[in-house]
């Protein structure tokens, strides 16, 4: 089958389509409302990327410019986002890029098989960085395999589960394994980062480096 994907800036026209691809990709408990989306588009809109695949919004992301040390990293998604506002947070000036959402939803991976949606739209950001000539690109990582991961094999601290590796060196954590083939490493374990069940409320602060 031919896929035709296309990452554009999102518009308000587009807001209840993004909706429906974030109530069909995060758990209830971490789902962004319209107004939150509506005030992002407004404080940050080159921020603001959709996915389109075969004329369908599948596809989301959203961010805001941070100063970030990385010496001395931030923590809480959180803090960091103004619980996902972003008009309190976003500093035009901020040398970073920080992502405050990325999500894609089932029609995003035809027949259960992901092709590059997620990260498209993660390369996108990246690009935005590079346009504006900013250091890095940061953001809060979910670990959503680590609840299921103690429940089935008994339960290990955080900083265990986040270096657990599969044979090919990845991480075994789904999320954690997508960033780092997109280039982002891991710099910093961030408990009570926001309200997710399935991460047990921690993150991990990534990390890619424009290297221009």
């Amino acid at each position: 089958m031919h896929y035709k994907l296309e990452i554009r800036n999102a518009s308000t026209t587009d807001l209840d389509a993004i909706m429906k691809v974030e109530k069909q990709a995060w758990p209830v408990e971490a789902r962004a409302s319209g107004d939150k989306f509506r005030e992002r588009l407004i404080v940050f809109p080159p921020g603001v990327f959709i996915a389109v695949l075969n004329n369908e919004i599948v596809g989301v992301t959203t961010s805001q410019r941070i100063n970030y040390d990385p010496k001395n990293p931030p923590s809480s998604w959180t803090e960091i986002t103004a619980d996902g506002h972003i008009s309190d947070s976003h500093n035009p000036k901020g040398n970073a890029i920080y992502v405050v959402s990325l999500g894609v939803s089932p029609k995003g991976r035809p027949g259960g098989k992901g092709i590059g949606v997620g990260t498209a739209l993660l390369e996108r950001q990246k690009q935005l960085s590079r346009e504006l000539g900013l250091q890095y690109l940061v953001l809060s990582a979910r670990v959503p395999g680590y609840d299921s991961y103690c429940k089935a094999k008994g339960n290990i601290d955080i900083g265990t589960y986040v270096e657990l590796r599969r044979q090919d060196s990845l991480p075994e954590d789904i999320e954690l394994r997508f960033y780092e083939r997109a280039g982002l490493r891991q710099v910093k374990i961030c408990p009570n980062t926001m309200d997710d069940k399935q991460s047990k409320n921690y993150g991990v602060m990534m990390e890619w480096k424009n290297p221009s």
